[in-house]
Formats: structure tokens, C-alpha cells, sequence
């Protein structure tokens, strides 16, 4: 069985509430960075690829001043440092590889994947088998172009998938595509779900 994991909510929280909370303190700088920010379709751009994180800073601060620069850059650059990570499935990641079934990932995110990778989703380093990116490919999930670039570079067979997301659109475009696949809903789900496949 090969499994297919999206990162946000599934081996990790994506929260922006939490994560702005934790870099503002007025509800007014909340608003101001949320909208600039998250609400600009700016984000959109840096996990199609088509914005660095340098351009995001520059554009928000040019849009919403340079008073907001250090609080901009810290959201854009930290904001993993502000979330929780899954370490609960980390174990039973493994495991599930010892027995054969091979792992891999499949998310809309900026580069900022490969700074994961080598500190807060270190574990994983060791047993994944292949990944594909919505900002090295050019495409957001539920864009079918993402499923199908990872069955085509690991020549992985649709039927022998399972994927787990927590996006609607996104598993819903998974099954038309032939593979299995569940929503993630609450943070329990994950292990509840893998833990079938042992």
C-alpha cells in the first residue's frame, strides 16, 4: 500500500489563527495581517511557487506599511514555530514502512517544506519515499495536475493509494482519480485512519 499524506493538519497543525495570535497582540494588527496576508491570495502565490518569501514581506509591508515589517517577517519565516506538530504519527509512520507500505507526501506549501524536513518533520527524513510540492510543480491541490504528478513520478497505481487530507475538495478529487482517500477532521484521525492499514 502506498500512502499519501498532506502535511497541513495531517502530520502537523495549520492554524492561522494561532499563529497570528501569537505574533500580534491587538485585534486591529490581528485584522490588518490577516487580511494582508492570508486573505490577499498573496499566500496562494508562495505555495504556487510564483512569490518567494522575500516578495511576500515586501509586498505586505509596501501594502500595509514598515511599521509591520518585523511582525510580517516573523508570520512569513517562524510560522512553524508557532504550530504543533503530529509527533503522535511519527511512530506509527514508521512501522507501517517496516511492514512495506511506502510513504509519501503530496501538499500545497512553499519551499518552507524543505526547512521542515531538516527540523520540526526531521523523523520523516528517514522514511519517505518521494514528495510532491505545489510550488515546485505549479499547481494547488484540488488541481488534478498535483494527484497526477505524483502517480507519474513514482509510478504509483491509483487503486494500491490511500490519501489523507483535510481538505473536502482535495479527497473528493483523490477518489475521482481512483485512489482512496480520507478527510481528516480532527487531529485523532490520523493514527484512528493509519492504524487500519497495520
Amino acid at each position: 500500500m502506498d500512502i499519501i499524506l498532506d502535511m497541513g493538519n495531517v502530520l502537523l497543525e495549520w492554524n492561522k489563527d494561532k499563529i497570528l495570535r501569537s505574533v500580534v497582540k491587538t485585534e486591529k494588527d490581528y485584522m490588518i495581517l490577516d487580511k494582508a496576508i492570508f486573505q490577499s491570495g498573496l499566500w496562494e502565490r508562495l505555495d504556487l511557487g510564483t512569490l518567494t518569501r522575500e516578495e511576500l514581506v515586501l509586498k505586505v509591508v509596501s501594502m500595509i506599511g514598515s511599521i509591520y515589517q518585523e511582525k510580517v517577517q516573523e508570520v512569513v519565516w517562524n510560522w512553524p514555530f508557532y504550530i504543533e506538530i503530529y509527533t503522535e504519527v511519527f511512530p506509527l509512520l514508521v512501522r507501517l514502512k517496516e511492514k512495506g507500505h511506502r510513504i509519501f507526501v503530496l501538499s500545497n506549501t512553499s519551499p518552507v517544506f524543505y526547512e521542515l524536513l531538516e527540523e520540526q518533520l526531521s523523523p520523516l527524513n528517514e522514511i519517505l519515499d518521494g514528495f510532491v510540492l505545489s510550488c515546485d510543480i505549479k499547481a494547488i491541490k484540488p488541481d488534478p495536475k498535483m494527484f497526477e504528478e505524483i502517480l507519474h513520478k513514482y509510478q504509483l497505481d491509483p487503486v494500491n493509494c490511500i490519501f489523507l487530507d483535510d481538505v473536502k475538495d482535495n479527497t473528493k478529487m483523490a477518489e475521482s482519480l481512483g485512489i482512496k482517500a480520507y478527510q481528516i477532521k480532527k487531529r485523532s484521525d490520523v493514527v484512528d485512519i493509519l492504524q487500519k492499514f497495520e
